[in-house]
C-alpha cells in the first residue's frame, strides 16, 4: 500500500514540475503582456474599421500579393455588411513560448458580431491578423452536423455504388455462361467411307491356265492321262 502511495505522490510530482515549467517558459517572454497585448490589438481594430480598403486596393493592388489583396476585398466587404463599430464584447489570449494571439469580438452597428484575430510574434509585434464571421454555438453546432451528416451521406453513397458494381459482377458472369449455353455446338460428323470398287476378273485366260494346272497335276502323279481330272473353279490369291 505504502509502495502504491509513492508511486501515486511521484506521478503527481512530475505532472506539476512538468506543467510549471511549461507555464514557466510561457511567462519568459516579457513582450507577451496582456494588457499590452490588448492595447494593440484595441488599436489595430479601432484603425480597421476606419481604414480605407477599397482606396489601398485601386492605388496599391499591383503591388500586392493575391492573398493580401484578397484580404482587404474581404475586409472592405465586412464593414460595409456590417457597419461601424460599436463595442468589444469578449477578449481571449492564446499565448506559446514565441507567438501570442488575441482573439477580440465585436459587436457593429448593425446588430452582428466580428471575431478579430490578432497574432504578435515573440518581439511582440503584430505579424497578421484576421476576421471572420461571429458564430454562437449553437450555429457552429450546427454547421458541424451539418458537415457531419453530409460526409456520412457521402460515405454511404459511394459504398452503396461500390455494392451495385460488385453485384453487376454476377450478373455479367450469368450472362456470359448463358451465351455459352445458347452457342451450337458443332458435331463432328465422320467421314462416309470410300466405296470398295471390286475388280471383275478377267476369265478369257483361264480355259489356258486350267489346261496348264491340269498338266502339272498329272506330271506330278506320273499319270499321263487327264480324263479324271476335272478343275470346278480357280481362287487367285492376292
Amino acid at each position: 500500500m505504502k509502495k502504491r502511495l509513492a508511486l501515486i505522490c511521484c506521478i503527481i510530482s512530475c505532472i506539476l514540475v512538468m506543467a510549471g515549467c511549461s507555464f514557466s517558459l510561457v511567462k519568459t517572454n516579457e513582450n507577451f503582456d496582456e494588457k499590452t497585448l490588448e492595447t494593440n490589438a484595441d488599436s489595430f481594430v479601432s484603425s480597421w474599421f476606419e481604414y480605407d480598403f477599397d482606396g489601398m486596393l485601386s492605388t496599391y493592388s499591383d503591388q500586392m500579393d493575391e492573398d493580401t489583396a484578397a484580404q482587404y476585398k474581404e475586409s472592405g466587404k465586412l464593414r460595409e455588411q456590417y457597419g461601424d463599430y460599436d463595442k468589444k464584447t469578449d477578449t481571449e489570449f492564446t499565448i506559446t513560448t514565441d507567438t501570442a494571439t488575441v482573439n477580440e469580438t465585436i459587436l457593429t452597428s448593425s446588430g452582428n458580431k466580428l471575431v478579430f484575430s490578432v497574432t504578435f510574434d515573440e518581439e511582440g509585434n503584430m505579424s497578421s491578423w484576421k476576421v471572420d464571421k461571429y458564430k454562437s454555438l449553437g450555429q457552429t453546432m450546427s454547421t458541424a452536423a451539418l458537415n457531419t451528416v453530409m460526409s456520412m451521406a457521402i460515405v454511404f453513397l459511394v459504398l452503396i455504388f461500390i455494392a451495385i458494381i460488385i453485384a453487376q459482377f454476377k450478373r455479367i458472369n450469368d450472362m456470359q455462361n448463358n451465351n455459352k449455353a445458347q452457342e451450337p455446338v458443332a458435331v463432328a460428323v465422320p467421314a462416309e467411307p470410300e466405296p470398295v470398287i471390286e475388280e471383275e476378273e478377267d476369265l478369257s485366260d483361264d480355259l489356258e491356265l486350267v489346261a496348264v494346272i491340269t498338266a502339272a497335276i498329272a506330271a506330278a502323279s506320273e499319270n499321263e492321262c487327264t480324263d479324271g481330272l476335272m478343275i470346278r473353279s480357280i481362287i487367285r490369291r492376292k
